[in-house]
């Protein structure tokens, strides 16, 4: 018998379609895989350069920045470098004082520069010691060759604390002197004394000629105190006297120096002749939170 063999059938061929399809699918996949990539690496790799406008708007910030700033920047500086002239201002003054005292051999300096009976007995023996030692401090010539840079200073401007008057010697009488009529020094602070009104009062510009030259701010008058000869203030603590209280003086300058003010408000021609009392305390006259030369204004 013959065996009859089953027909082997070949499977269909595969379509053509699909095949094309599949490998365009893997191809777009390959194409947008390299693409992001390449995205990816070169924004957080290889971004190298600002276009303009970024660096326009970048310039403009700073610009803002800067000028929303540097006024108080510039402002906090100038404090910091009054602070530091008045503290030598002060240490010289003070050692000058304690040279005097010691040439002379008196324990009350003061006192005895002051004496008056017609007159000031003893003045012109009190400011050769003071100029010769004065001058001695600061390494500059002998007080005995009369060459110290003297200069009178009645039309220059300067102002009070506050900046709202401009004052005189005429205005603040005696106490106004040695800030009006003074000596060189070397570092160009300018220092004088003056005895008068039973006090031995010093005037001091910490940095002479150069701005702002205003009371309580570059200039300041102190006294040498009777007890103890140190560098005081003028007054005790300044009183922020009314207008209304001001109209009990009379007299001109007593008015401008009554209560000897350092404060905000104050149209006296004598404010900022209490502000040695809040600089010594290195206190604000206004807050007390705040230390002197950092609230400036």
């Amino acid at each position: 018998m013959f065996k009859i063999k089953k027909l082997r059938i070949a499977p269909p061929p595969e379509s053509t379609v699909y095949t094309s399809i599949l490998a365009n699918i893997i191809t777009q996949y390959k194409i947008f895989k390299l693409k992001f990539c390449r995205n990816v690496f070169f924004s957080l790799n290889l971004k190298t350069g600002f276009t303009l406008a970024e660096v326009l708007v970048t310039i403009g910030i700073i610009g803002i920045v800067a000028a929303i700033n540097l006024p108080s920047l510039i402002h906090k500086w100038r404090n910091k470098v009054l602070e530091t002239e008045f503290n030598k201002a002060i240490s010289l003054a003070s050692q000058v004082i304690y040279k005097s005292k010691t040439d002379i051999g008196l324990e009350k300096f003061s006192t005895y520069c002051t004496e008056y009976n017609d007159r000031y007995t003893n003045s012109q023996e009190c400011y050769k010691v003071l100029y010769k030692n004065l001058l001695g401090v600061e390494n500059q010539i002998n007080y005995a060759t009369e060459n110290a840079q003297y200069i009178n200073r009645a039309s220059e401007l300067i102002k009070t604390y506050n900046d709202k008057q401009i004052i005189s010697s005429t205005s603040l009488a005696a106490i106004g002197v040695p800030i009006f009529q003074t000596y060189v020094l070397n570092n160009g602070s300018y220092v004088n004394f003056y005895i008068n009104e039973h006090n031995l009062y010093i005037g001091i510009d910490t940095n002479g000629k150069k701005k702002p030259n205003k009371l309580g701010h570059d200039i300041f008058i102190l006294k040498i105190n009777e007890k103890n000869d140190f560098v005081v203030a003028t007054t005790t603590k300044p009183l922020n006297l009314t207008e209304e209280e001001l109209n009990n003086y009379t007299e001109g300058y007593i008015k401008e120096r009554a209560g000897h003010p350092c404060n905000l408000t104050s149209n006296q021609k004598g404010n900022g002749l209490g502000c040695a009392y809040y600089a010594l305390k290195d206190e604000c006259p206004y807050d007390s939170n705040k230390k002197y030369f950092d609230c400036l204004p």
